[in-house]
């Protein structure tokens, strides 16, 4: 009867298994974004909407310089570690290469923006108020790759307490604690806060991630071939995230800070209805990497297909909130946030039609076809530039949310073909 039982459940333990681990980032999640509106609502209040304006500008630039100069390795390591025990010595063997590989690395965007924050800021921006941003950009993005390679290693040893709480829990709850601490400071220091969040939060993870393991035995990666296999993740992830943030660069440089902004603050507040998604992907993508990697694309196909109905069903009453609540949500921080209330609605529809397709995306990077999500990224860039040349200028903010909904449908559409293409199924049907 017993062993009636456990062949019964069997099939749907590792799906429980997911939707335990995707509950729990979710949950971190949501007290993350709490208090990251919190941080939010402080900064807004203390400082003013062009501070907010510069902040996330100066934020969106260290992000995007990070994922550019980390090669791709955070993805790349759950490929390579596939959810692989944390103290097995050839995890800590991918830990320490990467590690050797990357920091060195990080010399070249700290000396980039330390000598050319002056060129950077009123040249590029015409803003000379995000000089002191850029200064303090180039020590923050050293810290945030080594950083966010960490949060992928704890993701790839199936570690997902220690990525939520590294994630979500410590750099918010330093930078909050900052915030409260010093006040009647120039605007600058908000950053200067977030970049210590980020440092301190990098040497409490370290602690946790190195351990004492038994020499490896196992065949030996080069430099290069970690390079040469996870380059085209580099690429993607970069594209990737520079079609979600090509509008706050474009509007950086096209509008004034105030409504910079207001823009910033409607993306923040539309993102929460990519909590699912964002969510489920964490444990989504090491599962994934482990099926394909044994050949199980039935279970693979299974497994994305319920992951894909699971989004679908809890993040469409999400953006349905936020749109009836929208005008709410903005005036908590100040009713002149409330011009960007069209922004906010046309932003989140376009994060309720990216949950339709699941996470096609990573689906295509831990299946072997990072070239071909590189490829559709690079295509969705040009677009998402071209579009915001287009319509910014004749309709402001909404005209790059407009473009921002273009591109992403474009971009998942080609990413739910290719997915039929390559592994012979759509990841909702």
């Amino acid at each position: 009867m017993k062993r009636l039982v456990q062949k019964t459940i069997k099939p749907f333990l590792p799906m429980q298994q997911l939707l335990k681990a995707g509950g729990l980032t979710f949950f971190f999640r949501i007290g993350g974004l709490g208090l990251n509106f919190l941080i939010t609502k402080i900064i807004t209040g203390q400082y003013g909407e062009a501070v907010f304006g510069n902040y996330g500008l100066a934020f969106t630039i260290a992000q995007a310089t990070g994922i550019l100069f980390a090669l791709g390795f955070p993805n790349a390591i759950i490929t390579y570690i596939g959810l692989k025990p944390i103290h097995d010595s050839y995890s800590q063997y991918i830990l320490r290469k990467g590690l050797t590989v990357l920091a060195p690395l990080t010399l070249l965007p700290l000396l980039a923006y330390f000598f050319g924050a002056a060129f950077i800021s009123q040249e590029i921006f015409n803003k000379p108020g995000l000089y002191n941003y850029i200064l303090i950009a180039a020590f923050t993005v050293p810290a945030m790759i080594l950083h966010e390679f960490l949060l992928y290693f704890f993701i790839a040893t199936g570690n997902n307490l220690k990525f939520n709480i590294f994630m979500f829990g410590v750099p918010n709850a330093i930078l909050l604690l900052l915030l409260l601490c010093v006040q009647n400071v120039p605007g600058h220091y908000s950053f200067l806060f977030y970049a210590a969040s980020v440092i301190v939060t990098l040497a409490i993870e370290s602690f946790f991630a190195f351990k004492q393991t038994a020499r490896h035995e196992q065949k030996i990666l080069t430099a290069r071939q970690m390079i040469s296999f996870a380059s085209p993740m580099m690429f993607s992830g970069i594209m990737l995230y520079l079609l979600n943030w090509t509008d706050t660069f474009m509007l950086g440089a096209l509008v004034s800070e105030e409504e910079l902004g207001h823009y910033n603050l409607a993306y923040k507040i539309a993102s929460l209805s990519m909590l699912v998604i964002i969510s489920m992907n964490v444990v989504l993508a090491p599962r994934v990497a482990a099926l394909f990697n044994s050949g199980d694309l039935t279970e693979l196909h299974k497994t994305v297909r319920k992951t894909t109905h699971i989004i679908i069903a809890l993040t469409t009453p999400l953006a349905l909130g936020i749109i009836v609540l929208s005008d709410f949500l903005l005036s908590f921080f100040g009713h002149g946030f409330t011009g960007g209330k069209e922004a906010l609605i046309i932003i989140t529809v376009g994060f309720w039609l990216n949950a339709l397709t699941g996470n096609v995306d990573q689906v295509l990077n831990m299946t072997g076809n990072q070239k071909i999500l590189q490829n559709i990224t690079i295509f969705g860039f040009i677009a998402n530039v071209a579009l915001n040349l287009a319509l910014i200028p004749r309709y402001g903010i909404n005209g790059s949310a407009m473009a921002s909904v273009f591109t992403n449908i474009l971009f998942n559409v080609t990413c739910l073909l290719y997915v039929k293409k390559k592994l012979g199924f759509y990841t909702f049907a």
